[in-house]
This record gives structure tokens, C-alpha cells and sequence, in this order.
């Protein structure tokens, strides 16, 4: 008998992402750097998913800024057989540390990417993340933030 299909609502997936971390036209921090972000979640629906992401990356110059992110999205997939479109939305805490001194701000952000399924567990994925700082009045950084990256993850089926 052949495997049968699974919904997203029966899957997990655990991902590692590297890519390109930017404040386009910040004169306050440097504008671009590099970025580096763990994910897991889990299907809630036949196309919606709940993820959490942490992630770690550096705006580089002189000085360099430090930029931790801890947040969660919901995501949905566009489901086309291999390739898979990807939108979502998220809320997430930034923790900025230049010199010595840390800045924790709030974000809300979109998400435009896809998923290439290489085979029934491993996913190849780009994904690109715009975040709204909500905190920004207080912050070193600019209203937006960019990220933008790679990825590759796994998938487990729940059943």
C-alpha cells in the first residue's frame, strides 16, 4: 500500500536558516549585516502552520550592532505539490546590544517565502521576513528591519 499523503495539521518541522540581516538607509546603525535563525513548528490546519523562530545576527560596522530575535508566525502554504509558496505574519521581541548596552524592542512582521520539498522529510526554503519595530522611538534601530535568507529544515510526520 502506498504512504498515504499528510496534511499539515500532522507535521513538525524543524529548520536552520542563514542569511542577510539589513536597516535599508539607517544612518544610526550600520545597514547591513549577517543573520543566523533556528525554527520548529507544527501544523494547526491543512494549510496553516505556527512557528517559532530565534534568531541571532550582526549589522556590521563600526561599531557593529548585535541583534537577537525570539518571536512566533503563523504561516500559510500555498500548497503546489514540491514547491510551496509561503505568507505569514508574526510578533517577536529584538534585543539590540551595541557598546555594551542592550535595547529590547517589540516587532511585528510579514513573511514571503516557499518551501522546495526535496524528498518527504527534507525541505529546502528562502523566506524573506519585513519587521515593523513598534518600539522604535526608544530604539537604535529604524522602523524597518529586513531578513532575508536560506534555509534547510526536516519534517516529521505527528501520525
Amino acid at each position: 500500500m502506498p504512504p498515504t499523503a499528510r496534511a499539515y495539521e500532522d507535521q513538525a518541522t524543524l529548520g536552520v536558516a542563514v542569511g542577510y540581516l539589513g536597516v535599508p538607509g539607517s544612518t544610526a546603525v550600520p545597514p547591513n549585516g549577517v543573520d543566523g535563525a533556528l525554527s520548529a513548528g507544527a501544523g494547526i490546519g491543512d494549510a496553516w502552520s505556527v512557528q517559532g523562530l530565534v534568531s541571532y545576527g550582526a549589522l556590521l560596522g563600526t561599531p557593529s550592532v548585535q541583534v537577537g530575535t525570539v518571536g512566533v508566525e503563523a504561516t500559510y502554504a500555498l500548497d503546489i505539490v514540491r514547491f510551496v509558496p509561503l505568507l505569514g505574519f508574526g510578533l517577536d521581541g529584538l534585543l539590540s546590544v551595541q557598546e555594551r548596552r542592550a535595547i529590547g524592542d517589540f516587532a511585528l512582521h510579514v513573511l514571503l517565502g516557499f518551501d522546495f520539498l526535496i524528498n518527504r522529510r527534507l525541505i529546502f526554503g528562502g523566506d524573506f521576513r519585513g519587521y515593523w519595530v513598534a518600539t522604535n522611538a526608544r530604539s537604535r534601530l529604524d522602523p524597518f528591519v529586513l531578513r532575508a535568507g536560506v534555509r534547510l529544515g526536516v519534517r516529521f510526520d505527528l501520525r
